[in-house]
């Protein structure tokens, strides 16, 4: 049957052309001149007909072979008809025609003119006759490339005209591919028969097929309940043609000029029409036709916002306008390129002025409400609703607002700091606050008070970092601005009296002006009750994340206003260093910023173990520019491409940085005022290490053989402490106050006196500790003579240091001195004493590893459990006389506990009780020092 159709098509062509009624004069003549070798000619052909038929896989080779070779004008539905009319006309037209009619044949050919739309399935046509062969000879990497081409020949019929339904002819195509798949692959004989390159190519059609008829499983699965009854009569197949394209644009594209689409010039009709003849739902259908194109590949953006506009001006109703307003700022928002840039400035300033105009519209028209949930019915069919009915229009002016401020906060993350621009930029930042005043102010009236709490952060972050004398100066730009307002407004109020053509564009003469600021923003004068208001509100009405983010915003402000108890005390009562750890990561920022203005703040008061404390924590990580956001670090090799985008988008601007060189700078001096006394200080016993970077610091300038004049934070920070080490307190405060970074603070003056005093303090703790044991007595008016301090601070100091019993000495009370004891042990005795317990130590480990092979680990475990004798023990069994000796870990009685027994009634031991031995020594020490203090005092009253 597929051949007899083949061949009436063949037919059908030829019969239009002419050419069958040429070659059948032609054959006729040939006849009546040559009757024998016409007869010859036919028994040819027809031996041919027959040799070839012999196989389907041999009638494919040969059909294939003569496609490349002879016939290059007939198609591959001619290839696979071989009947005996069709070998007579091509043998008949190409010997027997004369040069006139090929030249007649050759102006007809010219004569046909098709359109694209014709072209174009007809090329679709012969993909799927192509597919057909393929699957003839299970050719599955043809029928892979060529289901490729088939697809992309749609694509570009759906580019050409709107389709809207699938080609018939593509729809079957799938179908036959599917079921002949099926069967492929049902078949396990002949897929193990399969060459390799043919079994891959089996493999990915069934994904590509599966994949792609998602797309196309209605029109499938219509096709297969309904199959079309169209295989027996020829024109059915030349209705697929008309059919794989009746739903295209009703204008015909004849292939010899390129016209402009529908969409187009829907668009410029739209655009050129009179403002009385649109109608309400006219503009409701073209919103929605802008609205479906949004996101789309080759969208222009700037034509959809210039029809927005002009919607905006020919609307019929107030709600209307207000509804076409909130597009169009929808619009303006989709002029970005991606999220990591930020909203060009010129469309920033425009969509600012259309949300303010939005604003001011909303509140002209008070029965105008705005939901972001509400659907909005935008069919052409429906009229406008009567003025002063309540109405809602869809929209979200918080998401605005945020996003206003996002954008803004963007452009500052990537303007050059050190510009002019980066100020113009600041300039902006009225605005933004003026809106929020507004949306705010919206929202109140409605009694949505969570979103008013939202919009309380927002201004609450702005106001936070900031002190008071910048705040004023924001204040009085602001000012500024509204009286350049006031000023302009005359004039504007006489141009507006001329009248205006609605269907003028007048939002686009100055696109690069600055935003005007409303004439009723209100600016508080207060920084501190502006604070308390916004944070009190928050406290009141807001979510859990957003009150976290509200008390650290106020632990911040207070810390940057010196008031470091309140602010502490804000943060133990949070908890907020418990649970920080389960929140975002902004918030995480903000905290580690709050976190650091709080050790500034105690170092400015001079609570320097606070301080410390504060800052520590945060250079432990030795990523101290990550975690307070303000710069990305070089190892890239930890992170992908994505969390680097995600990094960059939560930099802080650069107006909001804390110097880094001024934290390092407090970190290092607190460090350093803590540290020292125990860097002089051997004795482990007294020795406890705060900030392991500065004894990373300490150990690593000590191997170096040269140190020069410092240069940086570190090196005065190291030069100080070498100084202090000395008791030249001098010549510390002197590098210290040399730093640079002492300029950024504001109580410049009160904060080096304050350090002066912490670093003539502790260079009389490690004077005391160094040098105290070569004294037998020192009065206090010495000490204050040499560091130049009070002498209550000298007997604070010199008390907390008997306490601890870091210096051994008392205080005589008449004289105003210190007399100072000896200490009973050397600097040499200490270190032998620390290697005692090492090596101690030492043998223990090998005893537990020895009996671990030997397997006595038991006895030791019990030797264990008994209580260890310390150093005290041992200083006490040396002063014994030797009457107790320790061999091999053995106990050795002497005479005394042989006799007597340690139970037994005369079984004292040798050398009485520890406390008794303790009182004894202690006696015997007083009474040898005693005369050594009189003669001391005698001295001095001589």
């Amino acid at each position: 049957k597929r051949r007899e159709r083949e061949k009436g098509r063949c037919l059908q062509i030829a019969i239009e052309s002419g050419r069958l009624e040429i070659s059948n004069g032609a054959l006729k003549a040939e006849k009546e001149k040559q009757p024998g070798k016409t007869t010859e000619h036919r028994n040819t052909m027809s031996s041919r007909f027959f040799a070839r038929g012999s196989s389907s896989e041999e009638e494919e080779t040969e059909s294939e072979t003569e496609e490349t070779s002879t016939e290059e004008e007939t198609s591959s539905e001619e290839e696979d008809s071989s009947s005996e009319e069709e070998e007579e006309k091509s043998g008949v037209n190409k010997f027997l025609l004369d040069s006139s009619d090929d030249d007649s044949d050759s102006e007809d050919a010219r004569r046909v003119v098709r359109s694209a739309k014709d072209k174009r399935v007809e090329e679709l046509t012969h993909i799927v006759e192509e597919i057909r062969n393929k699957m003839k000879i299970n050719d599955w990497v043809g029928i892979s490339s060529n289901f490729d081409k088939l697809n992309k020949q749609l694509d570009k019929i759906n580019r050409a005209g709107a389709l809207t339904k699938v080609p018939k002819i593509y729809v079957k195509a799938l179908l036959e591919l599917e079921d002949f798949l099926a069967a492929a692959l049902a078949n396990k004989e002949a897929r193990k028969g399969m060459s390799k390159s043919n079994a891959k190519a089996l493999n990915s059609m069934r994904q590509n097929l599966k994949k792609n008829n998602k797309e196309y499983e209605a029109e499938i699965k219509a096709r297969r309940e309904a199959p079309e009854k169209s295989d027996d009569s020829d024109s059915d197949e030349s209705d697929e043609y008309s059919d794989s394209y009746e739903s295209g644009s009703e204008e015909e594209d004849d292939g010899f000029e390129k016209v402009k689409s529908k969409s187009e010039k829907k668009k410029v009709q739209f655009m050129q029409m009179d403002p009385k003849d649109i109608t309400y739902g006219l503009i409701m259908k073209k919103s929605q036709e802008l609205i479906m194109m949004r996101g789309r590949k080759g969208t222009d953006k700037n034509e959809q916002v210039k029809t927005m506009e002009f919607m905006v001006r020919v609307s019929k109703t107030e709600s209307q306008r207000g509804q076409m307003m909130m597009n169009l700022i929808s619009a303006y928002f989709d002029m970005s390129s991606s999220l990591s840039l930020h909203l060009p400035i010129p469309v920033w300033n425009r969509c600012c002025r259309a949300v303010l105009k939005l604003l001011d519209h909303l509140k002209k028209y008070p029965y105008i409400s705005v939901d972001d949930a509400y659907e909005q019915d935008y069919s052409e069919e429906q009229e406008g609703p009567t003025e002063g009915e309540a109405v809602t229009i869809a929209g979200n002016l918080l998401g605005f607002l945020e996003r206003l401020d996002d954008e803004w906060f963007k452009s500052l993350q990537v303007i050059d700091p050190h510009t002019e621009d980066y100020l113009n930029r600041l300039k902006d930042e009225p605005v933004i606050l003026a809106l929020a005043q507004k949306v705010s102010s919206h929202f109140a009236k409605a009694g949505a008070l969570s979103v008013v709490s939202r919009i309380a952060l927002r201004q609450t972050e702005h106001f936070y970092y900031k002190t008071q004398a910048v705040y004023n100066a924001m204040t009085t730009l602001a000012d500024m601005k509204k009286k350049e307002v006031k000023d302009a407004a005359p004039e504007a109020t006489g141009e507006a009296e001329g009248g205006e053509d609605p269907a003028k564009p007048t939002a686009e003469e100055d696109l690069d002006a600055t935003v005007e600021l409303p004439s009723d923003f209100v600016v508080e004068g207060d920084l501190f009750k502006l604070m308390k208001d916004l944070v009190d509100f928050i406290y009141k009405n807001a979510d859990e994340r957003t009150k976290a983010r509200a008390m650290l915003c106020d632990i911040y402000h207070k810390s940057l206003h010196n008031d470091f108890y309140t602010a502490r005390d804000l943060l133990l009562m949070s908890h907020l260093q418990d649970t920080i750890h389960n929140m975002d990561i902004s918030t995480q920022i903000l905290f580690n910023r709050t976190m650091a203005q709080i050790g500034l703040c105690a170092f400015r008061k001079g609570l320097i173990p606070e301080a410390h404390h504060c800052l520590s924590e945060l250079y432990a990580s030795g990523r101290i520019r990550e975690i307070l956001a303000q710069g990305v670090a070089l190892r890239y090799h930890d992170r992908t491409p994505e969390q680097e985008k995600l990094e960059k988008r939560r930099q802080m601007p650069f107006h909001m940085h804390i110097n880094l060189e001024l934290l390092e700078a407090v970190n290092l001096i607190s460090a350093m005022l803590l540290e020292t006394i125990h860097l002089v200080n051997i004795n482990s016993e007294t020795r406890r290490r705060v900030s392991k970077s500065f004894w990373r610091l300490v150990e690593h300038y000590d191997k170096l053989t040269f140190l020069g004049p410092p240069e940086n934070v570190r090196d005065h920070v190291m030069t100080a402490t070498y100084a202090m080490s000395q008791g030249e307190w001098k010549k510390a405060c002197d590098t210290i106050t040399s730093l640079t970074v002492w300029n950024l603070v504001p109580q410049k003056t009160e904060v080096l006196e304050m350090l002066c005093t912490k670093v003539k303090e502790q260079a009389l703790k490690i004077y005391l500790t160094i040098y105290g044991p070569h004294y037998s007595s020192i009065a206090v008016e010495q000490l204050c003579n040499l560091f130049e301090v009070p002498e209550a601070t000298v007997q604070s100091i010199v008390s907390r240091l008997i306490i601890s019993e870091e210096i051994h000495g008392s205080w005589h009370q008449p004289t105003q001195t210190i007399v100072m004891r000896d200490a009973g042990t050397t600097s040499l005795q200490k270190l032998a004493l620390r290697c005692v317990d090492k090596v101690s130590m030492l043998i223990d480990n090998n005893e537990k590893a020895l009996g671990l092979r030997t397997g006595s680990l038991r006895e030791l475990e019990d030797d264990d459990r008994k209580p260890r004798k310390g150093r005290r023990d041992w200083d006490e069994e040396r002063r014994g006389d030797g009457r107790k000796q320790r061999f091999r870990g053995k106990h050795v009685a002497t005479g005394w506990e042989k006799r007597g027994g340690k139970g037994g009634k005369g079984g004292k031991q040798y050398g009485g009780s520890r406390r008794s031995d303790g009182y004894a020594s202690f006696q015997r020490r007083k009474e040898r020092e005693a005369p050594r203090e009189m003669q001391t005092l005698r001295r001095r009253d001589q």
